[in-house]
């Protein structure tokens, strides 16, 4: 299992049942602890929907009480091929 966070404005950018682009980092111990990714993402309310877990924090970084669970459907690269 792993565990993800988001920053959102409100709890409703978290639109159930749509395929949404989330910028999200991981919350897993270890050297990429904290990293960010882009990815494309399913969430629910419903904790055991999808296997990960997800933590939000609102604007100023306050932490919500309200839990979601998240499948990564896929991680989106922001830089160009070219580049990579």
């Amino acid at each position: 299992m792993n565990q993800w966070e988001v920053f959102v404005n409100d709890l409703g950018e978290l639109s159930e049942g749509k395929d949404l682009e989330l910028t999200v980092r991981t919350l897993n111990p270890g050297m990429h602890m904290y990293t960010y990714k882009r990815v494309k993402c399913k969430v629910s309310s419903e904790l055991e929907q999808f296997e990960d877990r997800l933590q939000v924090r609102l604007g100023r970084g306050q932490l919500s009480d309200k839990k979601f669970s998240i499948r990564v459907v896929e991680e989106i690269q922001r830089m160009p091929q070219k580049y990579l």
